[in-house]
């Protein structure tokens, strides 16, 4: 069983999972209202109303929500291609209002100026075939965006949730190894004094890890590695704690007023250790960042930017 899996959710997944089913019902429902006034006037072909109804009805007996809502994204485009003008430009606003949803490669195709075309097109009521395929196509555009946010999001939060756990579970064995240590009166010199100082590196390369994490746009590729990156800068960082830690030890960097007495004849502090320790692995992103440059291959476009233009001899 997944360890994480064995906490409560309190909820969150159902809600989300709820909401979502409640507004599909609700856009569904409206989507099935407009075609039974479409079917009624006879102004949109009757088979394409059928097949828009059939990708309706197929929505209640799918049980997976994404299917679901695949569905609904077919019979919401069939509705473009037999809607009214005033259908027309409603389904524009409302695909305009959420065009901040698209990738950066898919704006730099709905530019503004393209969509203000659009949506000058339908209210001219001069938006024939050709402009209904368009407007159809600006809509799979938004559905295949938002949905490659939400699958990215989704793994995003599980890789997140994982890496919360590693550190708590890192806490709490530093927790238990400084009760131990007191326990058993261990010396500051003590080997066993490195277990405790590659936990402190561990979390601290952990906690910078998650929080970059948190903070980055990575597309699905970058994601499906990222377990096994922050499992290398874990290791990396308890690492660079040891070494900063030892380094420490020789004393060709001394600071004085961490020592437990004397500083001639006494060591350092233990707990200016640990504090070393911390900051060792909380500081490893410039260690890593600095082996990504080295190792990191310029891009095409970089490589082109560095080859000198070539210009006929005069």
């Amino acid at each position: 069983m997944n360890a994480i899996s064995a906490f409560p959710r309190l909820g969150i997944r159902d809600a989300e999972h709820t909401f979502s089913q409640l507004n599909l019902a609700s856009k569904a429902q409206l989507l099935r209202d407009k075609i039974k006034l479409l079917r009624q006037g006879s102004k949109a072909p009757q088979e394409t109303l059928h097949q828009i109804e059939n990708h309706l009805n197929a929505i209640s007996q799918e049980p997976n929500l994404l299917r679901q809502w695949n569905h609904y994204e077919l019979a919401y485009e069939g509705f473009i291609s037999a809607g009214s003008y005033d259908d027309l430009l409603n389904v524009m606003l409302s695909l305009r209002s959420r065009a901040q949803i698209l990738e950066a490669r898919s704006q730099e195709v709905w530019s503004k100026q393209k969509l203000d075309a659009l949506e000058q097109e339908v209210r001219k009521g001069a938006a024939n075939g050709t402009v209904r395929e368009e407007i159809a196509t600006f809509a799979r555009a938004i559905y295949e965006s938002g949905f490659r946010f939400v699958r990215n999001a989704e793994l995003k939060s599980k890789i997140t949730r994982a890496a919360l756990f590693a550190a708590a579970l890192f806490s709490l064995l530093v927790i238990l190894l400084l009760w131990f240590f007191q326990l058993k009166q261990i010396a500051p010199s003590s080997a066993w004094q490195l277990v405790l100082i590659g936990c402190l590196g561990a979390i601290g390369a952990l906690v910078r890890a998650t929080l970059q994490l948190r903070h980055s746009q990575l597309d699905v590729q970058d994601l499906r590695v990222e377990p096994a990156v922050l499992l290398f800068r874990t290791a990396f960082g308890a690492i660079l704690a040891i070494i900063a830690v030892l380094f420490l030890q020789l004393r060709v960097i001394d600071f004085p007023y961490l020592h437990t007495g004397d500083p001639s004849s006494t060591p350092y502090a233990p707990a200016a250790l640990f504090v070393f320790a911390f900051a060792s692995g909380f500081a490893e992103q410039l260690f890593f960042g600095a082996l990504e440059k080295m190792t990191r291959r310029p891009s095409l476009r970089e490589r082109q930017a560095t080859v000198p233009e070539y210009s006929e001899p005069i």
